[in-house]
């Protein structure tokens, strides 16, 4: 038996955009959050920019936010060896917004659902989309959802007026719709934690021939190191080998000492694998009452350290334009598809101007395949 929801937003994804965006739009709309898991894995600790409070003040989430330590840590800047031997300090002292976070990533978004759940909003997880039909004045989404208790999948139908990809890199909806990524480079992030109670605060950036090191300290006493690296170039069974791994990182000199001996034994130190971390962009963004978000419409690059801002401050954008135009009018409908559309479109252009430019800077290794793939490609996009 096929239950039915009705909803007039339905939002698939409840990473950070999905859940900013819920939170947003359930001011004015009848919104469903949709996720195939029943709560964030591990990922990637992250810096949130200082902007970000800007949007968290405005849904009155800031001073709940900052009160939970275990969640972040002030981000008071980064020491970068990038372009040269000589390491260059970029702080956030001086920013108007405040000095900006390091995250608990998974615990961050966690605490978004919460916030979410706190405040009525519907939510269904897990449940993965099925398949998607397109209506005169909206979309019939087709789940289906399993719990521990279930013996079987249950199928669900959500009728509604607009659907939100928020999905990440997977883009759950558009590809059900037959859209493609463009797709600019191969690169992956290998990641490990650590146990950290080093009094060094600041964040750091070491290149090498394969790539480029990132390491920063996360709350309770934890530091993140990643290597990212094109899929290809990463030596191979590197990802399952934490001792080369450590190795590896200790040849950097700003990261030898993050590193202390025998720490790979110890078990206070976890390799987590490879994740996605290069660029792509959907090559449509929205469409006949449906837009994407965040990951979903455009990934970056680690080295912005703008894709969780890009996530909050796209649901801002797109609630605006959905609360100033309504779901019901067809001729709004296009107009929000377009207006979204450009603006993603003008915050991919200058996003790869960014990192044309990032990455000329490093000159050291012209022989090295990895930057000899960024230099030469510029702007280019290829799949």
């Amino acid at each position: 038996m096929t239950q039915v929801k009705h909803c007039q937003i339905a939002i698939i994804g409840a990473g950070v955009a999905g859940c900013i965006a819920a939170l947003a739009l359930s001011r004015h709309f009848q919104v469903l959050l949709i996720d195939k898991q029943a709560a964030c894995p591990d990922k990637v600790g992250e810096c949130l920019p200082p902007a970000a409070a800007r949007i968290l003040r405005s849904l009155d989430l800031l001073h709940a936010f900052e009160q939970r330590q275990d969640l972040h840590m002030p981000n008071y800047g980064i020491r970068s060896h990038w372009g040269s031997e000589h390491g260059l300090i970029n702080d956030t002292l001086s920013n108007p917004d405040g000095t900006g976070w390091q995250l608990n990533r998974a615990g961050f978004e966690n605490w978004l659902r919460e916030q979410v759940t706190a405040r009525g909003i519907e939510t269904l997880w897990p449940a993965k989309l099925q398949d998607a039909q397109p209506g005169s004045d909206g979309w019939l989404l087709h789940l289906t959802t399993q719990t521990q208790v279930q013996a079987r999948a249950q199928s669900i139908a959500v009728p509604c007026h607009f659907v939100i990809d928020a999905t990440g890199r997977h883009s759950a909806f558009a590809t059900k719709l037959g859209l493609k990524r463009k797709v600019l480079d191969k690169q992956i992030a290998l990641w490990a934690s650590l146990d950290c109670a080093s009094e060094n605060q600041l964040a750091c950036i070491n290149t090498s021939p394969q790539g480029w090191w990132y390491s920063a300290k996360l709350p309770a006493k934890r530091r993140v190191l990643a290597l990212q690296t094109d899929s290809d170039l990463l030596e191979k069974g590197l990802q399952h080998d934490l001792s080369q791994f450590c190795h590896l990182a200790r040849s950097q000199a700003g990261l030898k000492a993050l590193l202390p001996k025998g720490i790979e034994q110890s078990g206070n130190m976890q390799l987590h694998g490879v994740v996605s971390a290069n660029s792509t962009c959907l090559t449509q963004t929205a469409g006949h009452r449906w837009a994407a978000l965040g990951d979903a419409a455009c990934s970056f690059d680690p080295l912005s350290s703008q894709g969780m801002f890009n996530a909050m401050a796209t649901a801002m954008q797109l609630t605006n334009s959905l609360t100033g135009h309504g779901l019901t009018d067809p001729s709004a409908t296009i107009e929000i598809a377009r207006l979204h559309q450009t603006q993603i479109g003008a915050i991919w252009q200058h996003y790869l101007s960014h990192r044309a430019h990032y990455y000329g800077q490093e000159q050291r290794w012209p022989d090295a395949l990895y930057w000899q793939r960024r230099h030469t490609q510029k702007n280019a996009e290829f799949s």
